[in-house]
């Protein structure tokens, strides 16, 4: 088992992070007293607490475990990161690295906040200074920080990915009786509003749902660093809710374009809007939020894997992480250990097209990504997916979207 740092190394380490971020990290021990602290200039406390040791209740702190950093939020607007403390099998206390913001916080969504909680009038200036002071530091970047933080604390170096899959925003009993709801709940009415925010991100996050890849989803969901608007000036709550039932209106229409029956899509998005709308916290909001997006997606995948057999949906599958590779039903046929004409009439009985007009199709796909998402020429983007030529690269586009590379990308 990994043994912390020793206290005077944890002081420097806490230091050590201030300089490169500019955020403040503190070192407490397991009644949550304050042992030493960055000692660079100390971002300001929160006036809404009385003592550090309320704001950490706050945070649930005791949940951080040993082997992972743990990345909370507080009330939606300021971020920590949290690294439990033990030598000898012993709770020695934690390391808080924070606070911070992922952007700048608009005054409506600190004044909103103010007001869903009754903040006294005489503390409202004192907390927008505060939230208007916090440092900034994106969602992949504090990722990076917590993956640092706990190299420094115990030498052992995580995974990213491992340190994001371990952050749930919702417990899988939680999960499992909302997917029971769903199947036994059929509901006529629906939700609908609007919602203006980063398109790219959109994409990336509906894309995701569509193509059923739960492990994106997570990953985009969990850190959302970009400023959604504010849709009630009034209350933050009413905003986040908003925001959230806009989500799963954009979410249900991409798990319906990915092939989930619309009855079913229709339920889900029923369910959740109804269930969003008890919610009394913004916690819960955005948390239920996520749950409902990752929900989509899982189900578009369950889908997906019961239409086809295990065979063809191996072979997609295989498709899928090997588009920028060279791809022939001789290759297909060797993965799945079968005859190359027996696997070329199973796959055009269960999917409809022939595996290479399959292949052609999936690797347009991937084109329209990169020539949304990225600056690479057409000649690039041909050589990367393996088109013979350009010529033949807008050919196959151009017959499949109906109009060439370089009308898409400018549109």
């Amino acid at each position: 088992m990994e043994h912390a740092a020793s206290d005077e190394q944890i002081t420097a380490i806490c230091r050590l992070m201030y300089n490169n971020f500019q955020v403040n990290a503190q070192f407490v021990n397991a009644q949550l007293e304050l042992l030493s602290g960055s000692g660079g200039e100390a971002h300001a406390a929160n006036p809404l607490h009385s003592t550090l040791r309320e704001s950490l209740v706050q945070l649930n702190i005791e949940a951080a475990e040993l082997n992972y950093p743990l990345i909370q939020s507080l009330n939606e607007l300021e971020n920590y990161v949290i690294v439990r403390i033990e030598r000898e099998k012993m709770r020695v206390g934690y390391v808080i690295f924070g606070p911070s913001a992922y952007s700048d916080i608009s005054v409506d969504a600190i004044t909103g906040f103010l007001n869903d909680y009754n903040v006294p009038a005489n503390l409202k200036e004192a907390a927008r200074d505060y939230y208007c002071s916090l440092p900034i530091i994106s969602g992949f970047k504090l990722l990076h920080a917590s993956v640092l933080l706990y190299y420094l604390i115990y030498g052992k170096e995580l995974n990213t990915l491992d340190v994001l899959h371990h952050r749930a925003l919702f417990s899988e009993d939680e999960h499992v009786r909302f997917e029971r709801h769903i199947d036994k709940n059929l509901s006529d009415q629906r939700e609908t509003t609007a919602l203006h925010h980063d398109v790219e991100l959109e994409k990336q996050l509906f894309q995701s749902i569509k193509e059923g890849r739960t492990e994106k989803l997570r990953e985009l969901a969990n850190f959302d660093p970009k400023n959604l608007g504010i849709l009630s000036k009034s209350s933050y709550l009413r905003s986040q809710k908003n925001i959230a039932i806009a989500g799963i209106t954009l979410a249900t229409r991409a798990a319906m374009e990915g092939g989930l029956h619309s009855e079913i899509a229709y339920t889900m998005s029923d369910l959740y809007i109804q269930h969003m709308e008890e919610l009394t916290d913004i916690q819960s909001v955005v948390k239920h939020r996520t749950e409902a997006m990752i929900a989509f997606a899982e189900r578009v995948k369950q889908s997906r894997s019961e239409k086809y057999s295990r065979v063809v949906a191996e072979c997609q599958k295989y498709i899928y992480n090997h588009i920028y590779e060279e791809l022939t039903v001789a290759t297909l046929a060797e993965k799945v250990r079968l005859n190359a004409n027996y696997l070329s009439q199973l796959f055009k009985k269960e999917v409809g097209i022939p595996i290479h007009s399959y292949i052609m199709r999936e690797k347009v796909e991937e084109a329209k990504k990169l020539l949304t998402a990225s600056e690479l020429s057409l000649s690039e983007i041909c050589a990367r997916l393996n088109f013979y030529d350009q010529s033949h690269f807008t050919k196959i586009f151009k017959k499949l979207t109906g109009v060439t590379p370089k009308q898409f990308r400018s549109y």
